[in-house]
């Protein structure tokens, strides 16, 4: 079991290394450090990464000690702001160089392309650092069980970016479904992701990466490296980047890994890049419920080129449906008009025709309502101090991974494929 939070930091013996101990922890308007503060590094400090950042600013008792991009217009923006912020922090483009020189470091973000973080996890993990890393885990499912097993050995923390996992508008929806049996049985699941719609990123060109360093890290091109996502060597397309989220909210609400699944798509709307804009696809899961296993199917669609309709997760049973997403303005709950009224239905206000719910709350006053990667970075670094335990641990990252990529193959075999439990195991 990974171990409480301990400081690795020791006495100095020389007055010129004092002295740095004391500008280093002088951060956060000169606050001083406390026994449970978190040194940090950032690793890939992209439009993602700094959102992480801007997100953990908002977290008290986390100290910036150190920032890595092989972007070095990334790595200054995020430098200057978080200098802007209290915290100093030394500038690398190299994270082997970053887990050289930083000694004193507890835990390190990881949000760097996909084809990057096994490696990236795994050398922090055994360089003594708690991990948070983005999904998707890795591009293949081989790295993705590298990152799990580094963490078991190491006795080190490791949550994967599935942020829905500590979003407390899920966690109550997930006690709808099961306790209050608010679809009755479920039927059917489905869920949709339109949006993130595929248009080249641009740059400063005057800022533009040279030659010589996208050769060292693999791209052909600065285009490459900006559209990293779209590209096979880094990704493994939308339903990693994007479908994933979705796909481990199914397994987690229905308490089952998927049997088969049956996929389609293709590269029809856009012209460029190698991954496709499109994908539809069915899942199928033993569900169990009131002592009885029976299958449940989900029919889940990815579009990249419009943004009708958003994106949700939607749960439908015997006695109506639950519609869930991180848009709290999306979903709600539909009572069939021939369902019994339940103990949770008493005193609340349908919206008509029928017995309509508005989306779920956040639990407790809306003024408290945060960020939602900020709940699941609290999360990590709670378990950091031994005040919780993860929420998406490596291990049920591994699941969601293991059946997004089950798509790519069914895609590519243009037929139904079962799961075979040993994919989900880390082994």
């Amino acid at each position: 079991m990974p171990q409480r939070l301990t400081r690795r930091r020791l006495l100095k013996t020389s007055a010129s290394a004092a002295a740095a101990t004391i500008a280093r922890t002088a951060v956060a308007g000169d606050a001083p450090a406390k026994p449970d503060d978190i040194n940090l590094a950032v690793i890939g400090t992209g439009q993602h990464g700094r959102q992480l950042i801007n997100t953990i600013l908002k977290i008290p008792g986390v100290r910036f000690k150190a920032v890595c991009d092989i972007w070095s217009y990334s790595s200054r923006y995020s430098s200057r702001l978080l200098k802007a912020r209290g915290h100093v922090v030394t500038v690398y483009e190299d994270y082997r160089d970053l887990l050289a020189a930083e000694k004193d470091l507890d835990a390190a973000i990881v949000a760097t392309p996909d084809a990057f973080h096994a490696d990236q996890t795994v050398a922090c993990l055994k360089a003594g650092l708690h991990v948070f890393c983005e999904k998707e885990m890795h591009h293949t499912l081989d790295g993705a069980r590298r990152m799990v097993r580094a963490a078991r050995e190491t006795g080190k923390l490791l949550q994967i970016g599935r942020q829905h996992r500590s979003n407390p508008r899920y966690h109550a929806a997930l006690d709808l479904l099961d306790a209050k049996k608010a679809v009755g049985r479920i039927l059917h699941v489905y869920g949709q992701w339109h949006g993130h719609k595929r248009v080249p990123y641009g740059w400063p060109k005057k800022y533009e990466i040279d030659r010589a360093t996208l050769d060292k890290y693999g791209y052909e091109s600065m285009q490459e490296f900006r559209d990293w996502r779209w590209s096979r060597k880094f990704s493994a397309g939308p339903i990693a980047n994007l479908g994933s989220h979705q796909i481990d909210v199914f397994n987690w609400f229905l308490h089952a890994l998927p049997k088969a699944v049956t996929a389609s798509g293709g590269r029809d709307y856009y012209d460029f890049y190698d991954w496709y804009d499109n994908v539809s696809c069915v899942f199928e899961w033993d569900y169990r419920a009131a002592g009885k296993t029976s299958t449940v199917r989900g029919d889940y669609h990815i579009l990249t080129a419009t943004d009708d309709g958003g994106f949700f997760e939607r749960f439908t049973g015997d006695e109506g449906s639950l519609t869930i997403s991180e848009n709290e303005s999306l979903g709600g709950i539909r009572r069939q008009r021939n369902a019994p009224e339940a103990e949770w239905e008493k005193g609340l206000q349908a919206t008509p025709p029928g017995r309509n719910y508005p989306p779920i709350p956040y639990p407790g006053h809306p003024d408290r309502v945060k960020p939602v990667h900020q709940y699941h970075l609290e999360n990590f670094f709670d378990a950091m101090r031994g005040k919780a335990k993860l929420t998406c641990p490596g291990e049920i990252a591994l699941a969601a991974t293991a059946s997004a990529l089950k798509v790519n193959d069914a895609m590519k075999a243009g037929r139904r494929l079962e799961f075979k439990p040993e994919e989900f195991e880390f082994r």
